[in-house]
């Protein structure tokens, strides 16, 4: 299985429910957006709904016809309201799960329970990528650029991503930084073997700085920061010097600021 490249930067956000988030993306970025959930079978019938499963929409906001239009879900806007309907009680009734047809052991109830606590949104472009929301960072799918190891093996010279690919790459992550209330962000393995999940969504109940420092703590010393290895030249040589490929890289966007 390849290996993904996850760019994750800090945000903020209204992210308590989404209208607010939905309100606050169009307020900072030039999109329309429609949002809504992701309906299930199981939990339209606790809910006493007959209702189709897939996107439901719940409202759309038009801030200029000629801007592209977005979809906005919210991942477990259901399983939230039923919680506020039953409490634990949710977590012991044998038809919230589903095919699993049984009431599951306590380790995965607590799991399910704690996932429920965390925001988790999607901010989807059809034609291109799509933006995963959490609490105070999201990861940003929307640009695209290349796999993990293409990256990596660019700043040695050893692949064929172009100069000119890389620099409207970042500017493009620059600008959604800049506007979603951040100043850089971590490119992660999706698969790194020291990040214990990390950028596979195992980040999604951390603060920023929690997510930040695990990240330094873990790669370091192979986190590559991106526009000192641009603009300094014994930066560079002593980064090649270890002869070790990055375990992540941080670009805080100074060179091209």
């Amino acid at each position: 299985m390849g290996h993904n490249l996850i760019p994750i930067g800090k945000h903020q956000l209204d992210t308590k429910d989404i209208k607010s988030l939905a309100e606050d993306l169009v307020s900072r970025l030039d999109i329309n957006i429609e949002y809504g959930y992701l309906s299930y079978k199981e939990c339209s019938k606790l809910l006493g709904k007959e209702e189709k499963e897939g996107f439901i929409v719940l409202d759309k906001l038009v801030k200029n016809s000629d801007f592209k239009t977005y979809k906005l879900v919210d991942e477990i806007y259901q399983k939230k309201i039923l919680y506020d309907k039953y409490g634990d009680e949710l977590f012991y009734k044998k038809e919230y799960w589903g095919f699993l047809d049984k009431i599951p052991n306590k380790k995965t109830i607590l799991e399910e329970k704690k996932e429920l606590m965390f925001p988790e949104y999607d901010l989807i472009d059809s034609e291109s990528g799509f933006l995963s929301i959490n609490n105070e960072h999201y990861s940003n799918n929307i640009p695209y650029l290349c796999r993990w190891f293409s990256l990596y093996e660019f700043f040695y010279g050893k692949n064929e991503i172009y100069q000119d690919d890389l620099l409207e790459y970042r500017k493009s992550l620059m600008d959604y930084s800049q506007k979603l209330g951040g100043n850089k962000m971590y490119y992660l393995d999706d698969q790194c073997s020291v990040l214990e999940g990390v950028g596979q969504g195992d980040e999604s109940d951390m603060s920023w700085e929690e997510l930040e420092t695990f990240i330094v703590e873990k790669t370091q010393p192979l986190l590559l920061n991106v526009s000192k290895f641009m603009t300094n030249e014994k930066y560079k040589e002593e980064f090649i010097a270890k002869n070790e490929y990055p375990l992540a890289f941080i670009d805080d966007f100074k060179d091209i600021i």
